[in-house]
């Protein structure tokens, strides 16, 4: 089976660009320029709308779906070696577990969380805390959540902490980890992402997000093993834009570009 390619936007219209160009899921954002922050509930909600209009009119892959960012700050989008970037008090974990809740509460099918000590290991009391509240979430509206880890992971220390925290995954009861191999080009962190598909044991997916381009894509899933890719497939600046382009970041040919990569295997 084709790796899934997930695009992040943080627009409607760049779900709509991401969609209509074969995207298999869409993670919702803010602030992508700082790796991304929680959308607002008011932002989730003509997304998740919108996205099953473009199914039902087979303008979209037919299990295309909504997963929301959850992460309330950002500092910079260079975390490698920060783990106090995804840190959190218990304040900060209530306000992620609020988010959490609202989130599905307006229909995403999916949250993308993590929580970090400042040591660099994943802080397991937080992340139950915003796992249960999206689960809470979910049931009240009688229908599953996917969670995926997200990549607080490449903030961790070493390879070794990366497997654990994909070991510790499957026991939260996570579908998916995000991570770049704790590079900032997923395609440089194959090897490590290799060993978190090996910890993985078929348990949870791997999905290969940081700097990946189109043309990666082949050479990154034959690497690593992942069952998935993640990229933003922003407009690079400068690039040409046609008359006609909806007001987006998200470039349409390089969301196909990906998608036809990852049908090549």
């Amino acid at each position: 089976m084709s790796p899934a390619v997930e695009i992040a936007v943080e627009d409607l219209a760049g779900l709509e660009v991401a969609a209509l160009a074969g995207a298999d899921r869409i993670e919702l954002c803010q602030d992508l320029d700082l790796g991304g922050t929680t959308p607002a509930p008011e932002l989730v909600e003509p997304a998740v709308r919108r996205a099953r209009e473009l199914v039902a009119a087979r303008d979209a892959k037919p299990h295309l779906d909504v997963h929301a960012l959850i992460r309330p700050r950002a500092s910079s989008a260079d975390f490698f070696g920060r783990p106090t970037e995804f840190a959190a008090d218990a304040d900060a974990t209530w306000q992620m577990a609020d988010q959490a809740a609202a989130v599905v509460d307006a229909g995403a099918a999916g949250v993308v969380l993590g929580v970090l000590t400042e040591a660099g290991e994943l802080d397991l009391p937080a992340l139950e805390a915003v796992r249960d509240s999206a689960l809470l979430a979910a049931q009240r509206a009688g229908r599953g959540l996917t969670l995926t880890l997200h990549r607080a992971v490449d903030a961790m220390p070493s390879r070794e902490a990366r497997v654990a925290a994909v070991q510790a995954a499957i026991g939260l009861g996570i579908h998916r980890v995000l991570s770049s191999g704790g590079q900032a080009r997923a395609l440089d962190g194959a090897d490590d992402l290799s060993a978190m598909v090996d910890a993985a044991e078929d348990l949870v997916e791997i999905c290969a997000g940081g700097g990946v381009r189109p043309a990666d894509v082949v050479d990154l899933v034959r690497r690593s093993g992942v069952g998935s890719v993640h990229l933003s497939a922003r407009r690079r600046p400068g690039a040409p834009v046609e008359p006609d382009a909806p007001e987006t970041l998200t470039d349409p040919a390089i969301v196909a570009a990906a998608v036809d990569a990852a049908g090549e295997l």
